[in-house]
């Protein structure tokens, strides 16, 4: 019964649900349907953050498909970002040397796929484009076909000023190794730094999230041009669990995670088992990827053409509704609780839904709940919190002195809770 309910769900890419973007930051995420499988980071490195030395060498990597045979096309802009990925004061010609609205010219044809697409790959900066100052960037890809922005790909520049010394412990002032973990850290800054308390702006994000990021998170003292960040509130994070995992990387057989694979033309289906709902048990470790995805396939040499793409059918047992709305939390859906990461609840079924159209390859996801859109989704009610759990913080400070006009980026620290 589970199966035909999701069936009807999605037969055709018709089916997919409409993506509403009310959000007044910006955030990497695809704004049309027939665009799928966005991925930012440095170059060649697929798990890193997108996140590079102002002129240095490295590049920032956008890959993206567009489903359909024929190719489109697609240019892009790129926008200076304040450290809340809201648009800066800067023009265009205080950020940017080089000319915008560029070609998407790298590009090639999905081979020997049920589904056809297109792979896109921008690398930046390039021989058009460079970039003169640090902070917050969003390049938006733009279609030919309507003039409309189709992908908002967020990365960020820094330039070094600023060393961190970061701790995370499950001593927390919410109780010791129980539900939480706290993040601890010492941000050293430049003579440029007048008043820290005002003119530094820091962020923390726990495995890439935005729903429960600590926000302008101000320091406990300053002193010897020093500033600690320790006993905030903001900084203290619910613990969760490991992430859970299925691989999907062929359809001759089931792989990690997946019940069945079944063919209704013109594509494969990835049926997924049961979820459990984790809350009510011991704390088990296995690794994880912190959410990420990694695209593969094991028939080709290169995933990004060779993938195909299946209909991946979740299902998550519950004897009755939560009283908060329920989402998979994964870079499958860039990490936003939106309606693409929604779940639905079906009497039928006794349980939550969702089918979701992805690329063959490695996902790591879980589920979460949340009362409204501004508050942070918590673990809690689904997966549970276990002060054991391997996380990933991020901290990022950006600087912004007297006189300057936009926030620029000037310490990156990330370490992992194990």
């Amino acid at each position: 019964m589970r199966k035909k309910t999701f069936y009807i769900i999605c037969w055709t890419l018709g089916a997919l649900i409409p993506i509403v973007n009310a959000q007044p930051a910006f955030r990497t995420e695809t704004l049309d349907n027939h665009i799928q499988t966005l991925r930012v980071s440095e170059a060649g490195q697929w798990d890193s953050a997108p996140v590079i030395d102002l002129n240095s060498d490295k590049q920032i990597e956008i890959l993206f498909d567009a489903l359909g045979a024929s190719p489109g096309h697609y240019t892009y802009r790129i926008l200076h970002c304040n450290a809340d990925w809201t648009p800066s004061q800067l023009t265009e010609g205080e950020y940017l040397s080089g000319l915008q609205n560029h070609l998407v010219d790298d590009y090639a044809s999905s081979f020997n796929t049920r589904m056809d697409y297109i792979n896109y790959r921008l690398l930046l900066p390039n021989e058009d484009v460079n970039f003169k100052v640090s902070g917050n960037y969003v390049v938006q890809i733009i279609s030919g076909e309507t003039g409309k922005a189709v992908v908002n790909a967020c990365f960020s520049l820094i330039e070094p000023q600023a060393s961190i010394r970061m701790y995370v412990s499950a001593i927390t002032d919410k109780g010791s190794n129980s539900k939480y973990q706290a993040v601890s850290f010492e941000a050293g800054y430049g003579n440029d730094i007048k008043t820290p308390v005002q003119e530094l702006k820091v962020y923390v994000q726990q495995n890439n999230r935005f729903d429960n990021a600590a926000v302008n998170v101000k320091p406990l003292n300053v002193q010897n041009r020093k500033a600690l960040y320790d006993h905030r509130p903001a900084l203290i994070f619910e613990a969760g669990n490991e992430y859970r995992s299925f691989e999907m990387t062929t359809t001759r057989y089931a792989g990690l995670n997946i019940e069945s694979v079944e063919y209704y033309s013109p594509y494969y289906h990835s049926i997924l088992r049961p979820d459990p709902i984790r809350s009510n048990r011991a704390y088990s470790f296995y690794e994880d990827i912190n959410g990420r995805v990694v695209i593969r396939n094991n028939e080709t040499d290169d995933p990004n053409t060779g993938a195909d793409y299946q209909f991946v059918h979740f299902y998550l047992p519950c004897e009755k509704p939560f009283s908060e709305n329920v989402y998979i939390l994964s870079e499958a859906f860039h990490n936003l609780l939106d309606a693409r990461s929604q779940m639905e609840y079906s009497e039928r079924d006794k349980g939550y839904l969702k089918t979701a159209l992805l690329k063959e390859g490695y996902y790591n996801y879980m589920y979460v709940t949340q009362k409204e859109a501004s508050a942070p989704a918590s673990t809690a009610s689904i997966e549970g919190n276990y002060y054991q759990t391997e996380n990933e913080y991020r901290v990022m400070i950006y600087a912004r002195t007297m006189g300057m006009r936009y926030d620029k980026l000037i310490g990156v620290q990330t370490i992992r809770f194990k």
